[in-house]
């Protein structure tokens, strides 16, 4: 009889450390991506998406400005401050550069200026100390 008590107490004990180990799989690692399901209403994301787009119209050579029409994909990232990973789709305005609000330029009528380029953004933030950094940017 001894036996079989000890056979369930050591079942019971690893069902335990199972349940355990699973609830543990299912939360997010400290300091990994969480993705960012509602960008458009994430403030944050907003604003690092503004600081990636003004510095990807002051790099580009085109004499319009481009805007993002459509995020694809957002994560944040905790680190020593916040980073932002972005995947959005961006398109020629029809403003001239520098454009003051770049929500308000029309995209173009004809499909010869409307051109679309999907991009990648890490963008890095570190609030209290005022510091804002592209960190990456790659568009196809």
């Amino acid at each position: 009889m001894a036996g079989a008590g000890a056979c369930v107490a050591l079942l019971a004990a690893a069902l335990v450390c199972a349940a355990t180990a699973q609830g543990s799989e299912r939360r997010p690692m400290v300091g990994a991506p969480v993705t960012i399901s509602d960008g458009d209403n994430d403030e944050g994301l907003q604003q690092a998406l503004r600081f990636a787009m003004e510095e990807y119209n002051k790099a580009s050579n085109d004499m319009y400005s481009s805007r993002v029409v459509r995020i694809i994909s957002a994560q944040r990232q905790v680190v020593a401050g916040m980073k932002y990973i972005m995947e959005v789709e961006i398109a020629r305005t029809t403003c001239e550069k520098p454009a003051a609000d770049l929500q308000n330029c029309a995209l173009p009528d004809s499909p010869q200026l409307a051109e679309h380029t999907i991009c990648k953004f890490v963008v890095y933030v570190v609030p209290w100390l005022n510091k804002t950094q592209l960190l990456k940017r790659e568009c196809q």
